[in-house]
């Protein structure tokens, strides 16, 4: 497990990852940030995909039953015994940029391939 975020520790997390990546091994990322606002795709995701030339994977988990906290993000708890329902997106390769108008257009790129995923429900 790596741990980081945009608030804490989130270059050391970024070089972690990377690493993991190139040892071949494969990473899961909660992809908005700590302090949200929910489904908005923080910058992390797009860096390590960058630097490690991997291609991020959309996912997206719906439960049939579950319960939702009151925090920021309404972070979902499954039920005992709920259903899952799993949708995987085509991988995406976010392509390397040189400017930030560069990486906030992969940035909305990759967020869109997300929510391809929730607009599906």
């Amino acid at each position: 497990m790596v741990r980081g975020s945009s608030s804490r520790l989130g270059a050391a997390a970024i070089l972690q990852l990377t690493q993991v990546l190139a040892s071949g091994r494969d990473v899961v990322i909660t992809p908005d940030g700590p302090l949200g606002p929910a489904y908005q795709l923080g910058q992390g995701i797009v860096f390590v995909a960058q630097k490690s030339g991997a291609p991020v994977v959309p996912m997206n988990l719906e439960f049939s039953h579950c319960w939702r906290l009151g925090s920021w993000d309404r972070f979902i708890v499954p039920r005992p015994f709920a259903k899952v329902r799993v949708l995987i997106n085509r991988p995406h390769h976010v392509k390397g940029t040189t400017t930030s108008e560069g990486f906030e257009s992969e940035r909305l790129a990759l967020q869109d391939a997300m929510m391809e995923l929730v607009e599906m429900r």
